[in-house]
């Protein structure tokens, strides 16, 4: 009898955290497409499956790709083209709309029209095509990602909306040189900031890669010191995109107090180092400013967070297992004395 009322408060228990959880696997918001790169007659290495194109000057052609709508229902499918760029964690990724900063020209502006609409019925597919024209000799090379992704139905462009979409897009690589001839990155210091940055006072170094090649896995140290004192120390991998800049933060766990701090950068890797020294100031209003920034230790309200939206229900939960424990523990009691 003990073993069996165990059980079923366990059961109930399970019951009501998997009732209340919030389930992120919905029928709609299943992936029902899938993309491929068509071949094109430029392509370098036939044996991959993103665009590696090798293309002189004064050539065109179209990038096709085909999308396919797995599921019953009609949808909109979405293309653009999105330049590559090295994220904070030091990543390349296809995110960025703007032209490349150090190059001479970008894929957004060599492709036109670089962003496209295309319906598409369930159960079919169909075959997106984007101009691309190569007018002058390229100078290293270009790297960029065509996105794909499913249009939500009813979306709209009120600005009083706020909430999380979900999109599934996929990504195909793009990569356009008009020479296979590979040079060295040229990695350069562009100087450090510090800050506040998502509530923790960050230490901004700023990188950039002056070659427009794609650089292998190199090594990155930071290491920021207060008179003997090392404050903070980050490593990580980096993988530099051709000719962009990247900005990693060096997050601290406590306020940077006023005074003169130092910082050693170090990048290893393709064969060579690149180290750099320097120093910046933290004055009294930064410090101050940074104080204000970051907010008291409090818990903060949460829309999105399971404890936030969920709080009314774990607590009539957890009052009503209380009173099922009291009851059993009463009637276990009940039964021993009349044993």
């Amino acid at each position: 009898m003990k073993r069996w009322g165990v059980g079923c408060l366990i059961v109930l228990l399970y019951g009501l955290l998997v009732w209340m959880t919030p389930s992120d696997s919905f029928a709609e918001d299943r992936v029902n497409f899938s993309v491929e790169a068509v071949p094109n007659a430029y392509q370098v290495d036939s044996g991959v499956t993103y665009f590696d194109l090798r293309m002189p000057a004064q050539q065109k052609t179209n990038l096709q790709v085909r999308i396919y709508n797995h599921g019953p229902a009609d949808h909109t499918f979405l293309t653009s083209v999105r330049n590559a760029t090295t994220n904070n964690n030091g990543l390349i990724v296809y995110d960025q709309k703007k032209s490349v900063p150090l190059a001479s020209t970008s894929l957004t502006d060599l492709i036109k029209p670089n962003t496209q609409s295309t319906f598409i019925k369930g159960g079919e597919s169909k075959i997106v095509s984007l101009p691309l024209e190569v007018s002058n000799e390229l100078d290293g090379t270009l790297l960029a990602g065509i996105r794909i992704e499913s249009k939500p139905e009813g979306e709209t462009t009120n600005d009083n909306t706020i909430g999380i979409q979900n999109r599934h897009a996929y990504v195909i690589g793009l990569k356009v040189r008009s020479s296979i001839k590979e040079t060295a990155p040229i990695i350069t210091y562009e100087g450090v900031q510090a800050k506040s940055s998502f509530s923790r006072p960050t230490v901004f170094v700023k990188l950039a890669n002056q070659a427009p090649t794609i650089s292998k896995t190199m090594k990155f140290e930071a290491i920021v010191t207060k008179g003997k004192k090392v404050v903070v120390r980050k490593q990580m991998d980096v993988r530099f995109a051709p000719s962009i800049y990247m900005k990693t933060p060096i997050e601290t766990t406590g306020i940077l107090e006023p005074g003169t701090y130092h910082i050693k950068i170090r990048v290893d890797g393709e064969g060579k180092t690149w180290k750099w020294k320097d120093s910046f100031k933290i004055t009294k209003r930064q410090a101050n400013q940074m104080k204000e920034q970051i907010p008291d230790r409090d818990i903060e309200k949460n829309s999105n967070s399971f404890v936030g939206e969920w709080s009314k229900e774990l607590m009539m939960a957890s009052t009503l297992i209380i009173f099922l424990l009291i009851g059993y523990i009463y009637r276990l009691k009940k039964q021993q004395r009349q044993a």
